[in-house]
């Protein structure tokens, strides 16, 4: 009786686990963040959008791929990048020290990001050089990489804090800093207006940069094999003109190749 069952029941068992593991989805955790015009999250339905997002969609789409998203402050991102906790996140700037934990997919292209520096208005002569940095407190951001020079110099005061650009925005009101070092200059002044605060210019100094618009994969991601066909089919939708279309759908200027 023992072997008539286990004849009738272990082959139903493996068609069962066999279809389970062919219907299981392929998933790859990815974070967003806001970041205005490539990455825009609408604070009263929480619903998020960005060229960003469809481009990293659409080229997983092609390896058979969905993605699972993730409203998460930068910090988290970059600590879950490096724990492998997160697959990808979009907008991870190059750095030495990233490489470590970080696969570089892209880039999509190459963007004008110039280093800008917040001041209070009337105070933009308070940065005319590098040099008038030391003279001052500049308030960073944790964990952003803005230039080089900027970040390993430990000559320059620099309130560091973990906060987002709400955050930031709220201690430059206060105070905190004498001018907030600002990479993504749309997603500060999207704070500022928030909380309807205009009394801000920008610095005469500021340092001239372009950098390539790249997504970051952990390295520890336990789908770390998919990078090289992942990082094939972004760059295909580079090469094909699809991310300018992309772009431009979102009323976007599309990065430079």
């Amino acid at each position: 009786m023992f072997n008539i069952i286990a004849t009738l029941i272990i082959p139903l068992l493996m068609w069962t686990t066999a279809e389970a593991a062919s219907s299981e989805e392929k998933v790859l955790l990815a974070d967003y963040r806001q970041r205005p015009p490539e990455m825009v999250i609408d604070e009263k339905t929480d619903r998020f959008s960005g060229p960003l997002i469809e481009i990293l969609d659409e080229a997983a789409s092609k390896i058979g791929y969905s993605i699972k998203w993730r409203n998460a402050p930068f910090q988290r991102s970059l600590k879950e990048l490096e724990s492998g906790s997160v697959d990808v996140v979009p907008r991870v700037v190059l750095d030495e020290e990233r490489k470590a934990f970080v696969a570089y997919l892209g880039p999509i292209g190459y963007q004008q990001k110039d280093i800008v520096f917040l001041v209070r208005k009337g105070a933009e002569s308070l940065i005319n050089s590098y040099e008038d940095l030391r003279k001052i407190t500049v308030g960073v951001k944790q964990d952003t990489a803005y230039f080089e020079r900027f970040n390993s110099d430990s000559s320059i005061r620099k309130f560091i804090s973990v906060l987002d650009d709400k955050g930031m925005a709220n201690q430059f009101v206060a105070g905190r800093f004498d001018a907030m070092i600002v990479l993504d200059a749309e997603a500060i002044e999207k704070a500022l207006k928030d909380i309807n605060f205009t009394d801000y210019a920008y610095a005469n100094y500021r340092y001239v940069q372009k950098i390539g618009n790249y997504y970051g994969m952990s390295k520890k991601s336990p789908r770390i094999a998919e990078y090289k066909t992942l990082n094939a089919a972004l760059l295909n939708l580079v090469k094909s003109g699809r991310v300018k279309q992309i772009y431009r759908k979102y009323n976007v200027p599309p990065p430079i190749e």
